[in-house]
C-alpha cells in the first residue's frame, strides 16, 4: 500500500489526496476540498480556526485574523498570542495538518490493520507558480519539524496534471505534442508551455505569471471601476503598487455588486464602498452597466492577447501548439473567454472541471509510478509520420529515452550531424562522457538532460568541466544516433 501524502500548496488555499493502491483519494476536511489559508486566533482560548470566513475579517484589518500566509510566514517579525507566548506565524499551520492527518488516517486506517499511526507520513508538495522560493523552503521544512518525511522532489504542477489527463484518456499521447495550460485558480494568471515526449515523459519547458489576469472578467472590471472612480474624485491612491492592491480588496464586494447588476433592469446600480487607507469614509459609486459591459470585452480580449504574447516571448506560434487547456473557474465558466481563445482553434481547446483539477495530485503518484516501472505508463498511439518529417529510427536506436528511468551506470550514445558522444548515467538525470568524437562536449564533462527524443535537438544543462560551469548547449543539428549500450 502507498502511504505518501501529495499536498498542492497556492497562495490562499491547500488541497492533499492520497493512492493508497489503484485509485487517487482526494482528502475533503470539513467538507472542504480546497482548504483556506486564512485564520482566527481567539484571544480569550488562545484557539486555531481557520476557514474562507476569515478572508472577509482578514481583509478588513480585524484583529487577530492572519492571511496572505506564504508571504507572512518569510516575516520573522510577525507572531500570534497563545495565551502568554508570541508564536510564529508559520505554526498556524499545525491546526489544518493536524485535520489532514485524521482523514489521512481514517482513509487508510479503513483499507489496512497494520498502519501505524505513529509512523511518520511520506509527503511529497507541489507549489503554485504563485509561491515564492523562500516560502516553499519555509513550507516544506516547518512540515519537516513537526515529523513528516518531506519528499525533496521538485513537483511542477502543470506537469503533474499533463500526466494526469494522458492517464485518464483527456490527452491523446503521440510524440512531439505541445500544449499550452493556462491556469487561474487566484487572481494571477499563470502560463505553462509543456514538451509532451509520451504520456509518461513530460517537460515544462516555458512559464510566466500575468498578476491580477485570473480573477473573473466582470469581477475584475467592476473592481477596477470602483477603485478608479473613488480615486478619480478624492485622489487617496498615487502609486499602481496602492492601486492594484486596492483593486484586489475590492474583488468580493465586486463579486456581489456583479449580482445585483443581474438582478437590476436599470441601467446603473449605486453601491457604496471605502479605501483601506480610509474606512470610515464610505463614497458612493455610480456602476454603469453599458460602460462595464463594454471594458469586460476589452478585458477578454486582453486576456487573449497574454496568450499570443506568451507564446510569442517563447518563440512559438499558434500552429506549433495541440492544445490549449484552461484551469480554473474564472476561465472555464466565462463564454466570453472560451470565444476568445477559441480563435486560436476551437478544437484544441480543453477545459478542466473539478475532477481534472485534482489530478493535479494524482500526477505525481503517476510520476513516480512510471520513474519506478516504466512498463505501466500508457503506449503512445501508431501514427503516420509524413515524409516532411525526420524519418523514423532504425531498430538499434531509441526513439525517446528518459533518464529518470535508467539505472545508474547504464551508458548512451548520443550523436548529430557528425559528432557523438557516450555518457554514462550518475543518477538523477546526470551524465559524465566517456568518449567523444569531433563534439564541443569531451570526455570528462558533465552534464543534465532529462528527455532526448530522436529527430530533435538535444538540451545537455550545467555542463561542468574541470569543476567549472560552461552553462547549456544546444547542438545545431538533431539527434541521429540515440542508443543504450
Amino acid at each position: 500500500m502507498n502511504r505518501r501524502l501529495v499536498i498542492y500548496v497556492d497562495t490562499d488555499f491547500l488541497m492533499a489526496g492520497v493512492k493508497p493502491f489503484d485509485t487517487f483519494i482526494p482528502i475533503v476536511v470539513r467538507d472542504i476540498f480546497r482548504i483556506p489559508l486564512f485564520f482566527f486566533v481567539d484571544p480569550s482560548s488562545s484557539k486555531i480556526f481557520y476557514g474562507e470566513r476569515y478572508r472577509q475579517e482578514y481583509e478588513d484589518g480585524q484583529p487577530n485574523t492572519y492571511g496572505n500566509f506564504l508571504q507572512s510566514i518569510l516575516d520573522d517579525k510577525l507572531h500570534y498570542q497563545a495565551f502568554q507566548y508570541r508564536v510564529p506565524v508559520v505554526e498556524l499551520l499545525k491546526v489544518i495538518m493536524d485535520d489532514l492527518r485524521r482523514q489521512y488516517l481514517s482513509i487508510l486506517g479503513e483499507l489496512t490493520s497494520s498502519l501505524d499511526p505513529t509512523a511518520a507520513i511520506p509527503v511529497s508538495l507541489l507549489f503554485s507558480d504563485n509561491v515564492s522560493t523562500n516560502s516553499q523552503k519555509v513550507f516544506a521544512d516547518y512540515l519537516q519539524r513537526i515529523g513528516y518525511e518531506v519528499d525533496q522532489t521538485t513537483f511542477i504542477p502543470a506537469e503533474a496534471l499533463a500526466l494526469s489527463l494522458f492517464e485518464n484518456g483527456k490527452l491523446s499521447h503521440p510524440l512531439q505534442k505541445k500544449i499550452v495550460i493556462a491556469e487561474a485558480f487566484n487572481e494571477n494568471l499563470n502560463y505553462s508551455l509543456v514538451q509532451c515526449y509520451n504520456a509518461s515523459a513530460v517537460e515544462r519547458i516555458a512559464t510566466h505569471t500575468y498578476p491580477l489576469m485570473g480573477v473573473d472578467s466582470r469581477i475584475n472590471v467592476v473592481a477596477s471601476y470602483a477603485v478608479n472612480y473613488i480615486n478619480n474624485q478624492r485622489r487617496l491612491l498615487s502609486s499602481k503598487e496602492e492601486i492594484d492592491k486596492e483593486i484586489k480588496r475590492h474583488f468580493r464586494m465586486a463579486k456581489e455588486w456583479t449580482r445585483q447588476m443581474d438582478s437590476d433592469v436599470r441601467p446603473f446600480i449605486d453601491v457604496k464602498s471605502n479605501f483601506a487607507i480610509e474606512k470610515s469614509a464610505e463614497n458612493k459609486v455610480v456602476l454603469k452597466k453599458d460602460e462595464i459591459e463594454q471594458q469586460v470585452t476589452y478585458h477578454v480580449r486582453s486576456l487573449g492577447q497574454t496568450f499570443d504574447q506568451f507564446l510569442t516571448n517563447n518563440n512559438h506560434r499558434t500552429e506549433d501548439i495541440d492544445k490549449i487547456i484552461l484551469v480554473g473557474e474564472s476561465l472555464c465558466n466565462s463564454q466570453e473567454l472560451k470565444l476568445e481563445f477559441s480563435r486560436f482553434g476551437a478544437q484544441k481547446l480543453l477545459l478542466c472541471n473539478e475532477t481534472d483539477e485534482k489530478g493535479i495530485l494524482n500526477g505525481v503518484f503517476l510520476r513516480k509510478q512510471y520513474q519506478e516501472k516504466p512498463q505501466t505508463a500508457p503506449q503512445p498511439v501508431e501514427q503516420n509520420i509524413p515524409s516532411s518529417h525526420v524519418p523514423p529510427p532504425s531498430l538499434q536506436f531509441e526513439t525517446v529515452v528518459v533518464t529518470t528511468q535508467l539505472s545508474i551506470g547504464q551508458q548512451l550514445e548520443i550523436g548529430w550531424n557528425d559528432r557523438m558522444i557516450r555518457a554514462l548515467h550518475l543518477g538523477n538525470s546526470l551524465f559524465v562522457v566517456v568518449k567523444h568524437y569531433n563534439s564541443q562536449i569531451i570526455t570528462g564533462d558533465q552534464f543534465s538532460i532529462d528527455t532526448l527524443l530522436f529527430g530533435q535537438k538535444p538540451v545537455f544543462r550545467n555542463i561542468m568541466r574541470s569543476g567549472k560551469s560552461l552553462g547549456d548547449y544546444t547542438p545545431s543539428g538533431t539527434l541521429n544516433v540515440l542508443k543504450k549500450v
